[in-house]
């Protein structure tokens, strides 16, 4: 008995689709200039907010370079 079907071998394509949030769902964070009420107060809060701004600002420019990357179909 031949069972051609097992003599040829099938070449496997992979090909990846991305299925992204809706574009509004992810927006670039705002660095807000910050004003205290007095000079104590907004020394003691600028390197915790600047760090916390700025983390999150990169974590969203990250996320919508990679989108539009995908979205330019690269």
């Amino acid at each position: 008995m031949l069972l051609s079907g097992c003599t040829s071998r099938t070449e496997t394509v992979v090909d990846t689709q991305y299925i992204l949030p809706p574009a509004g769902l992810i927006v670039p964070c705002n660095k807000p200039q910050l004003t205290g009420i007095t000079p104590e107060e907004t020394a003691k809060e600028i390197p915790y907010l600047k760090s916390a701004l700025s983390q999150c600002a990169a974590h969203a420019d990250e996320y919508l370079e990679w989108r539009k990357q995908r979205e330019d179909g690269h």
